[in-house]
């Protein structure tokens, strides 16, 4: 009988030992798979993900544009999203029960809108197809004997035999640890996915307020610039939303690097051209020239952000539109096109964060997720040095890795 371990009960190793349980019974070869989940609890991030609605994958169904969408590891996942892309994902949780949809933004959640529909069939597929789920079996360390099997030693002391294991283990160190008592390599770790500690008087009482169509530049050190489109928020400690923690997926190591410190330039409506803004409000002017200026503002705008603006150009709120001056209405194009804000620090989600950094790249043969170092181990999902922006990319890599793993971890060693 094959003995084959998965170290880390989360997304990435519940997805792997049932397709490897699967396939096992597919081709009636006796198999024991054992997942070894170091805390009490399985699949933290999956019950946390997308608010507890658990955003499992993208719709998009291109894979050299779903490659693109990751900061690290864009080219290496183009062959592995060749055998087992979204598209994938969506059929094998609809060949078990559950549904998924995608919103407006491409984000696919399950159609019951709850993570708890993923948890339940995750642990009932698991336990279809003769999964051994043990908790509190924190691995301590995982050699090779003289046979060529790994022995993995658990923190009570107990000693499991395997003929392959995957190390699935998320961002967290002693998964790194493994990985490098076993001859890998661990990249620099950086924070990836967070938010901008920023104080400014402009958006210090506007929390809640959102920008759909927000363009944000971050300069760090004097490089070129990091760029982004899509939904802003404002939030008690800076700015958030999507565009943001895009933006510092890309920026990850530079930020680390700068200890947190950058700039950032706001385009609150998105427009191409700060030309375009000077029309809108060009036009305004010519509507409204009776109105006051705090009572005729772009519609995208709330009133209350746009009292700030007219605050920062040092435009009295109660001043006709008639009155405002070419040079008052460059100003507030200004303000609108590019607010520059000093970014202070970041902030992280308690749980629902993600790591750049892991197990080297070029030390992974992506045929197979399979150790080119030590044949019979395999990677999959935050582990590897592969992270994706927000969005489901980050799920999709461990559902891809680890179903690739499966397809290869019954087979002797290569």
């Amino acid at each position: 009988m094959l003995n084959i371990v998965i170290v880390g009960g989360g997304a990435a190793g519940f997805f792997a030992a049932i397709n490897v349980a699967e396939n096992a019974k597919l081709k009636g070869l006796p198999a024991c798979i054992q997942i070894l989940e170091s805390s009490g609890s399985i699949l933290k991030k999956v019950r946390i993900s997308g608010g507890g609605r658990c955003n499992v994958t993208h719709h998009l169904y291109e894979v050299r544009a779903f490659c693109e969408r990751y900061p690290r590891g864009s080219k290496e996942l183009n062959s592995p999203f060749s055998q087992f892309q979204a598209q994938d994902t969506v059929e094998w949780f609809k060949n078990r029960g559950v549904n998924l949809v995608a919103e407006q933004d491409g984000r696919m959640f399950p159609d019951t809108n709850t993570s708890e529909t993923i948890i339940d069939c995750f642990t009932q597929a698991a336990e279809k197809a003769g999964v051994e789920v043990k908790l509190n079996h924190k691995v301590n360390m995982i050699q090779k004997n003289s046979s060529g099997r790994f022995e993995i030693q658990i923190q009570s002391g107990e000693i499991i035999i395997a003929d392959s294991v995957m190390i699935a283990t998320g961002s967290s160190a002693f998964g790194y640890q493994l990985a490098k008592n076993l001859g890998h390599t661990i990249t620099e770790l950086a924070p990836s996915l967070f938010s901008f500690k920023i104080t400014d008087n402009m958006i210090a009482e506007l929390p809640g307020l959102s920008f759909e169509k927000s363009e944000v530049k971050l300069f760090i050190d004097n490089k070129k610039p990091f760029k982004e489109k899509g939904p802003l928020l404002i939030t008690h400690w800076g700015l958030s939303g999507p565009s943001i923690l895009k933006i510092s997926a890309w920026a990850a190591r530079e930020m680390l690097h700068a200890n947190y410190l950058a700039k950032l330039k706001v385009n609150w409506m998105g427009l191409d051209r700060i030309e375009s803004v000077l029309n809108l409000l060009q036009k305004l002017k010519l509507n409204g020239q009776k109105s006051q200026i705090q009572n005729i503002y772009p519609e995208e705008l709330a009133k209350r952000f746009w009292l700030k603006v007219i605050e920062k150009a040092n435009i009295p709120a109660d001043k006709r539109w008639a009155d405002i001056s070419n040079k008052e209405i460059q100003t507030l194009s200004e303000i609108l096109f590019a607010t520059e804000f000093n970014v202070l620090g970041k902030n992280r989600y308690k749980d629902e964060f993600v790591e750049c950094g892991g197990v080297s790249l070029s030390e992974i043969n992506f045929q197979k997720m399979e150790s080119k170092i030590c044949p019979g181990l395999y990677f999959a999902g935050e582990v590897l040095d592969v992270d994706g922006i927000t969005g489901g990319f980050n799920f999709q890599n461990a559902w891809t890795g680890s179903w690739i793993a499966a397809q290869n971890m019954f087979l002797s060693p290569t």
